[in-house]
């Protein structure tokens, strides 16, 4: 194909600037010479419309209603693959034949302890600390262990991705326990990489605990969906700081950090919520819903539907078939009251005409609370169970923008406020 541009024309002068275009056919214009050859800046706020990457990790398929880890379907790899695997194939590009597996699973499992010196640190978070706020401060706290720069790492076979991958189970673990008074659990090595987890967040010094096998195998689908999803904003973060060669722990705090915000926390924490007050005001999703199928509100829920997909997200079909097998495991799951509203909430909202028109959903955090809740999990987990599957994302961005040879990402403004001015002595004013 030829080389292509776009013609800009302004101040009377005519530019031309080249696109640029993937493999997937998406185009964009290259705007990163443009202050250089025409004095002007892009103007994009919210960066909705600015490409800051060139990714080879994951491509949302909007217009069929894809997501592709490396070229992988996330409905083959949800079926047919782990956790663990899809980790894998998000660092390396491919996923790993047996030798390849069996070798890094291993690493998984040798790493997942923290130094013993951490639990000092654990010990002085206050009792009623965010489980969010310890894992964040405690990523931070192991780059101290690995002082190092990754560079000088790798050359002594040390993956510095890898190993916290492994950890950050431990330190999210440890934090759960931390936040409701109970002695932490060590990890165990021969435990999968769900099944680890799960026992350090659910055993107890005073009796056996046996993983529930439904409960891991979910949980590694869970994590699957929200391993990677392009360039959402807590991703961007972790790329932006990697691009000034930030330390990686460093790098993974601010993406926790970014899952803080009130637009994004309140994702896979929203749904509960919503049905606390259905159920508090005995509200059938009909009498919850009416204001805004009436025009009297705006519907507006991050437990609902996704901006990014002309169609459904391809995660809220996997995760809502995830759900109703993991309920059929769960004997006991009906006598929730907060899972059978959660159900009659998706019965209406997937029903109802006002909801097909808006091409709104219940979607991948909808669903993952409600598994969560089946789970056990207090609703002060959701986000970090996110966070654990969204590590592998992260992991991978972080390397892939370390190694881009370009300048570190240096965003731009307009200015609109006063214009220079002379100082007035303070005796003047």
């Amino acid at each position: 194909m030829a080389d292509q541009t776009a013609q800009l024309h302004a101040d009377g002068k005519e530019y031309n600037l080249p696109i640029v275009e993937g493999t997937d056919g998406q185009r964009a214009v290259d705007a990163s010479e443009l202050k250089e050859k025409t004095g002007l800046y892009v103007y994009d706020p919210t960066l909705n419309n600015t490409a800051v990457a060139q990714s080879e990790i994951t491509r949302i398929d909007a217009e069929n209603g894809k997501l592709l880890y490396r070229g992988y379907d996330v409905e083959a790899l949800v079926k047919e693959s782990n956790f663990v695997d899809v980790s894998y194939l998000l660092f390396n590009g491919d996923l790993p034949d047996a030798a390849a597996h069996d070798a890094y699973s291993h690493s998984l499992s040798n790493h997942s302890m923290v130094h013993e010196s951490m639990r000092n640190v654990f010990d002085a978070f206050p009792g009623d600390a965010h489980p969010l706020a310890i894992l964040a401060t405690m990523v931070t706290a192991l780059s101290s262990y690995y002082p190092q720069t990754y560079e000088e790492n790798m050359k002594v076979g040390i993956d510095l991705k890898a190993r916290l991958l492994a950890k950050v189970r431990t330190l999210a673990a440890w934090s759960y326990k931390k936040s409701i008074g109970h002695p932490v659990i060590y990890p165990q090595d021969d435990l999968p990489y769900c099944d680890n987890l799960l026992n350090m967040m659910f055993a107890v010094p005073a009796e056996p605990y046996t993983v529930p096998a439904e409960d891991s195998r979910v949980l590694n689908q869970i994590f699957i969906l929200y391993s990677d999803h392009e360039q959402n904003s807590a991703t961007s973060t972790v790329r932006l700081l990697s691009s000034t060669r930030a330390n990686l722990f460093v790098c993974i705090n601010a993406g926790i950090s970014a899952l803080w915000g009130a637009r994004e926390s309140a994702y896979s924490v929203h749904t509960v919520p919503m049905l606390d007050t259905m159920l508090s005001h005995n509200m059938s999703a009909d009498q919850f819903f009416a204001r805004f199928i009436s025009g009297e509100e705006p519907f507006k829920s991050p437990a609902f539907g996704h901006r990014k997909y002309e169609t459904m997200d391809p995660r809220a079909r996997v995760s809502r078939d995830l759900l109703h097998a993991y309920l059929k495991t769960k004997s006991d799951s009906r006598l929730n009251p907060l899972i059978e509203k959660g159900l009659e909430v998706e019965e209406f909202v997937l029903g109802h005409p006002f909801f097909k028109e808006m091409k709104i959903y219940p979607n991948l955090d909808f669903y993952s609370a409600l598994i969560f809740l089946t789970m056990g999990m207090p609703r002060s987990m959701f986000n970090i169970m996110r966070v654990i599957g969204k590590m592998a994302g992260w992991l991978a961005h972080w390397e892939e923008e370390r190694l881009i040879t370009r300048k570190a990402m240096r965003p731009q403004q307009i200015y609109t406020g006063v214009p220079e001015r002379e100082f007035i002595p303070i005796e003047k004013r």
